[in-house]
């Protein structure tokens, strides 16, 4: 295995994906030195099974259009080819068993809190390095003394990127747009025309 060759996933319903998740990306990808940085819209979390999700295409084309902020993003269908429940642990195994290099997973603040409780969250938090970002509601203590439990519990890697917490949620971002009102400064100019041109979440 060439463990110089570092490369991380960050997956998720991305409904749409925001500036949130494009400043998470781009301080993971420099802080950690990344060759590569998969993200990966999936077909729908087990935590969304029976919500209205925009469809895999359309979240694909959306997450394509941040390729050109990094030389190191790559988006991949993977997960949203499956058609079915998306389960990291899962996925990370798939590439962890069949690509050379160091594989880090990628997730926010919020998700990390509860990591434990996703299928195989324990073997997730053992086995790969994780990279989170501070973000607002989640409590500064509370990430804080989770994470240190994670290292203490199951001899974690965790590096808390250094980047200032950002507010947005793709919940509150389509609600804006269903209201008509301006999403500047929580989704890039390509992925508002996207939406616009597509006609959605309306």
């Amino acid at each position: 295995m060439n463990k110089n060759y570092r490369y991380g996933i960050f997956g998720g319903s991305f409904d749409p994906i925001h500036i949130g998740h494009l400043r998470l990306a781009l301080a993971a990808a420099d802080e950690l030195n990344l060759d590569k940085l998969i993200l990966m819209p999936n077909y729908i979390s087990p935590f969304k099974q029976g919500e209205d999700v925009t469809s895999a295409y359309d979240r694909i084309e959306m997450a394509k259009t941040y390729e050109s902020y990094c030389s190191a993003f790559e988006v991949s269908n993977f997960e949203a080819s499956k058609e079915g429940p998306s389960y990291t642990f899962e996925t990370l195994e798939y590439f962890n068993n069949n690509y050379e290099g160091e594989l880090y997973f990628v997730l926010g603040y919020d998700s990390i809190m509860t990591l434990d409780t996703w299928y195989r969250g324990e073997d997730i938090i053992r086995k790969y390095p994780l990279i989170t970002g501070r973000r607002p509601g989640t409590e500064d203590a509370e990430g804080t003394n989770k994470i240190d439990s994670y290292r203490k519990l199951f001899n974690a890697r965790i590096h808390v990127l250094n980047i200032e917490p950002f507010d947005a949620s793709s919940t509150e971002i389509r609600q804006l747009i269903r209201n008509n009102e301006s999403t500047d400064g929580l989704l890039t100019t390509e992925v508002q025309n996207y939406i616009k041109e597509n006609d959605l979440y309306k």
